[in-house]
């Protein structure tokens, strides 16, 4: 009960539970969920500073001799991989409606998080690879906690940073639902998804149904699918959605120059050109079984584009009102 099948499981419960609880935080509202994020936040943030600081101590820069192996191919392939942990800070865009001030806060929080969680993510990769040699962590789980027994020789610190770890797994969890729901209201208001996507408690201002049925959705494809095969797809569904936003950056600077912005995205079309390229080519990296994953759940969706958003989008409802009037 606690693997899914296909990693020799029956069913992951602990998987289950943990989005659940996300859930149910959701459910209390954007500040409740908020503040227990933050918490959340703290703690894990912690426990990587813990960590390096733990590791350090069994530094050996032997480890590093034939440094990146495999060439910019290997680092492009682990980018691709690793990139499904960078899909908070779209979630953090998503909160636009709900920010007091947005112009102001929004880019802040974006880049400042950005800068935090690079640093710690480098910071954390050079102490365990300078701890433990890279061939050692193929397929090795909880790699981390195994270089704080093997520095400490004690099981208490690995102990403390498998339980911190497992907060850190719910904040992610927490963030993305947050994310995706917020995206699915939006949508559910355009008319591109059905309304009760939109609906809101009158009392919390959540969207409850909405919250339950992803929470659900997500859920039970936690319990029931591999992690890798899921962190693969959510990356090239990641890596294809911020393209198409850097593209779109620089089509609505020509087509809707007037379009109110709550913040504009500096050194135009440079910038984006380069995020469209980068993700480009790190979805070259990915495997072929997750190409073909990719494409099943496009044509899902454009089948329910066009067999349901395409007409009842609030787009298509104005340009019909629209030809109406000139008739």
């Amino acid at each position: 009960l606690s693997a899914p099948p296909g990693d020799g499981g029956v069913f992951n419960l602990p998987a289950l539970i943990v989005v659940l609880l996300a859930m149910a935080f959701l459910l209390g509202g954007a500040k409740e969920s908020a503040r227990a994020n933050t918490i959340m936040v703290c703690v894990k943030i912690a426990a990587l500073i813990l960590f390096c600081a733990i590791g350090f101590m069994g530094f050996r820069s032997g480890n590093y001799a034939h440094f990146m192996p495999f060439g910019m191919a290997g680092v492009s392939a682990a980018g691709a991989t690793l990139f499904f942990s960078y899909i908070g800070f779209d979630a953090a865009s998503t909160a636009g409606e709900e920010a007091k001030n947005a112009k102001r806060d929004l880019p802040r929080a974006i880049m400042l998080s950005l800068v935090i969680v690079t640093t710690l993510y480098v910071l954390v990769a050079a102490v365990a690879v300078g701890a433990r040699p890279w061939r050692r962590f193929n397929d090795s789980e909880a790699a981390l906690a195994q270089i704080m027994r093997d520095v400490t020789g004690q099981s208490f610190w690995a102990t403390l940073l498998a339980f911190c770890a497992v907060i850190a797994i719910a904040s992610v969890v927490l963030t993305v639902l947050y994310g995706q729901t917020r995206i699915l209201f939006a949508m559910s208001r355009d008319g591109l998804v059905p309304k009760v996507f939109a609906r809101v408690h009158p009392k919390t201002g959540a969207p409850r149904a909405n919250t339950v049925i992803v929470s659900l959705f997500c859920g039970v494809l936690a319990a029931a699918v591999p992690l890798g095969q899921l962190a693969d797809a959510t990356s090239i569904g990641t890596l294809f959605a911020f393209a198409l936003v850097n593209v779109a950056v620089v089509v609505l600077r020509r087509t809707r120059p007037d379009m109110p912005r709550t913040f504009r995205v500096p050194l135009t079309p440079v910038l984006p050109a380069l995020g469209f390229a980068f993700c480009v080519w790190m979805m070259g990296s990915l495997s072929a079984v997750t190409w073909v994953v990719f494409g099943v759940w496009m044509a899902v969706g454009l089948v329910f584009y066009f067999g349901y958003g395409y007409r009842r989008s609030r787009l298509a409802t104005a340009e019909d009102v629209a030809v109406a009037a000139e008739k």
